[in-house]
């Protein structure tokens, strides 16, 4: 989809739709004014009369009848004035998108008009390039329910914003990037599958790459993710691509950011077998991974000033014939003694041993994404992601990305108090049956791999994909959370990372 800035009249467009935002209780904006008179006021009318009331996700398209330039003039609705953030006006523009598609529509035109500020355009066009998203279908003559848009044209958001419009056309294209792994078989999308990715993303950026198979992880100590992916037969895979954004402006010794995905590619608890019921959702146990992976390719094309690597723990949590047990005790890369009290406990397995090796390449900074906890559900749903973090200063830059990003997290606290509840009587950690604070315990299983370097984890296990139907103002099934958090968090650290390193010192 091309995408473009205009400072032509809205009137005068040859588009076939020009959406105009309306929020609930407001009036049609100011700037709409000139179209309005030119329609005969019918845009104004429909909005005093209630007949469009401005609610989120609403979009109603009205026809121009030749009277001004575009054939159709769409209305959609950001909803109250005081629920708006960035998370729900890229909602808003997902929509637009969508509904337009259906429509036919192949070129059309977004007016910056009130409440929508200058400062939106990055939120309008992410969420517009979002609303392109299309899960593929494997169906053998399938025809597409909706249909693309050519050209997106911005009214009304100023000149020389170039760099902007292609920055967010990037984040926007690397959310759909990550949804599309989310939503692949997990027959096609295997460890191996994810390593091929990163390889790709790799040789497209002339990356540092490593992949790490079973005999590698044997020889470093990786255990708790050779457990993880016993039982299967298509085997584990350690995966790291890195960046090396820092030795472009200096010696390489600035702060190096690890993004860490859980990559489980199906999970169906192992020997804890889930319940069958929809354990076919368990495709997108690997969301943590697509977030990172698709983040770095972005972070690598924009050559920050920052090193950055993704590190994604990917296996398959089976419940084969050689599969780890309830009960055994395993020896962490770092050295920790693991009781397996469940192993549907898996993701924050995988994740101290992706960690361990962040370290032991160099990360100072390190954030984890991971579907880890059904109780995430239970204690935020599905409208954003729970977060804990060892560190104060990184959390607020994690905080402050997140808002950038429209990609909301909430942070819960570890209390010290908790942490007598990690503990094992043959062991010295067990990884489940804590029996109170689900997603604050399995954030504080990792955190004791994190070698007391600044770390936060973010749990996606509700916001990467919403099966609450009932949920409808929150995007449907994957959302590709944490993807723009991570490119966000990038371009705030690149400026300081040298600043950064020297705080992590004190």
């Amino acid at each position: 989809m091309k995408i473009s800035l205009v400072s032509a009249g809205p009137a005068e467009l040859n588009v076939d739709a020009l959406a105009i935002p309306v929020a609930t209780g407001q009036r049609l904006a100011d700037s709409a004014a000139e179209l309005d008179r030119a329609m005969g006021g019918v845009l104004s009318e429909m909005v005093v009369n209630a007949e469009f009331r401005g609610r989120i996700h609403e979009v109603l398209p009205i026809p121009a009848q030749g009277k001004i330039g575009p054939r159709r003039v769409i209305l959609y609705g950001l909803g109250a004035l005081h629920d708006l953030d960035g998370q729900r006006v890229r909602s808003a523009h997902h929509e637009l998108v969508r509904a337009s598609r259906t429509w036919g529509y192949k070129r059309m035109a977004v007016l910056r008009a009130e409440p929508l500020g200058m400062d939106s355009l990055k939120a309008v066009i992410e969420g517009c390039v979002m609303g392109t998203f299309e899960r593929r279908s494997r169906q053998t003559g399938a025809a597409p329910e909706r249909r693309e848009i050519d050209e997106l044209v911005l009214v009304g958001f100023g000149a020389g914003r170039e760099r902007e419009v292609v920055a967010a056309q990037e984040n926007g294209e690397a959310t759909n990037r990550a949804r599309e792994w989310q939503n692949a078989p997990p027959n096609e999308l295997t460890p191996d599958a994810l390593a091929q990715e990163a390889a790709r993303i790799a040789q497209r950026h002339n990356l540092e790459l490593e992949v790490l198979g079973p005999a590698e992880l044997k020889s470093g100590g990786y255990n708790l993710l050779l457990g993880v992916g016993s039982g299967s037969a298509k085997p584990p895979r350690l995966i790291r691509v890195r960046y090396h954004g820092n030795h472009e402006k200096g010696d390489g010794n600035g702060a190096a950011l690890a993004l860490i995905g859980k990559g489980i590619t199906f999970d169906t608890g192992g020997i804890s077998l889930k319940n069958p019921e929809n354990m076919s959702q368990m495709k997108g146990d690997m969301s943590g991974a697509a977030a990172v992976l698709s983040a770095i390719d972005v972070i690598a094309s924009r050559k920050l000033p920052l090193d950055v690597m993704a590190v994604v723990a990917a296996a398959e949590n089976m419940p084969g014939p050689t599969a780890q047990r309830p009960g055994d005790v395993m020896v962490s890369a770092d050295g920790k003694t693991v009781e397996v009290v469940n192993t549907d406990a898996e993701g924050r397995l995988v994740l101290a041993d992706a960690l361990t090796h962040a370290l032991r390449n160099g990360a100072t900074h390190l954030i984890d994404l991971a579907t880890l906890t059904g109780a995430a559900t239970i204690a935020i749903g599905h409208a954003a992601s729970a977060a804990v973090s060892n560190d104060d200063g990184f959390w607020s830059l994690v905080d402050q990305a997140s808002r950038e990003a429209g990609d909301r997290v909430w942070r819960l606290p570890m209390y010290a108090d908790y942490r007598i509840l990690l503990r094992s009587q043959i062991a010295d950690l067990r990884n489940a049956e804590y029996g109170e604070a689900g997603t604050i315990m399995g954030g504080m299983f990792i955190a004791e791999f994190a070698g007391g370097k600044p770390w936060a984890h973010i749990d996606i296990a509700a916001a990467a994909w919403n099966t609450n139907l009932e949920l409808t103002t929150v995007l449907r099934g994957p959302s590709g959370a944490g993807t723009r958090l991570c490119i966000e968090l990038a371009e705030l650290m690149a400026p300081r990372a040298a600043e950064l390193i020297s705080d992590g010192e004190r």
